[in-house]
């Protein structure tokens, strides 16, 4: 059922959909879908976080160094899938419905847990993140970085050359990792 939400409000986007499109999707009944989520804003929630869950996956056993992925993922120059589509429309409907601002909120709680902890762990271990830097600092700027990425993305604005962007991310990662000490004058 989540599945078949995600898609359509991928598709549909927030305001777009209707719980009967999700069920038609979904190919369960009106009541299957009714006695579980009370709103249209429950099913989107539940729907982002199920991603949420998913992707802390494979962050966490990514071998990737943390600028590579970084970088690769910000300048993919295909259109949105099903998950980025869903959780950008849940941004933009945020705007206007405060239950869905407060499960955003929930959402990043959580990925600031299961994704954002593990990555910053691992950038500090690689030597691309200082490890007296401060954490939700870094955690607000990865989060931005993100959904700036979904937005370009979405409205089908690529990425600078892949090489030159790569490099740009690690350089950025480095200054950050050892950022430069003003001289004393």
């Amino acid at each position: 059922m989540l599945a078949a939400a995600g898609r359509v409000f991928a598709a549909k986007g927030y305001d777009g959909t209707k719980i009967m499109d999700i069920v038609r999707e979904s190919g369960l009944s009106s009541g299957a879908v009714y006695g579980r989520f009370e709103s249209k804003d429950e099913l989107l929630l539940a729907a982002v976080l199920a991603e949420v869950e998913q992707n802390s996956l494979t962050s966490r056993f990514s071998e990737q160094p943390v600028a590579e992925m970084l970088a690769e993922s910000s300048r993919a120059d295909q259109p949105l899938d099903d998950q980025e589509a869903m959780h950008l429309e849940a941004f933009i409907a945020a705007r206007r419905e405060p239950a869905l601002a407060r499960a955003i909120a929930e959402m990043r709680r959580r990925w600031r847990v299961t994704i954002a902890a593990p990555l910053i762990e691992r950038a500090s271990a690689d030597g691309s993140a200082s490890p007296d830097a401060d954490f939700d600092s870094l955690v607000y700027l990865m989060q931005t970085l993100h959904l700036g990425l979904l937005v370009q993305r979405g409205a089908g604005q690529h990425a600078p050359d892949g090489e030159a962007w790569q490099r740009f991310i690690e350089h950025l990662l480095r200054s950050m990792a050892h950022p430069t000490v003003p001289a004393e004058t």
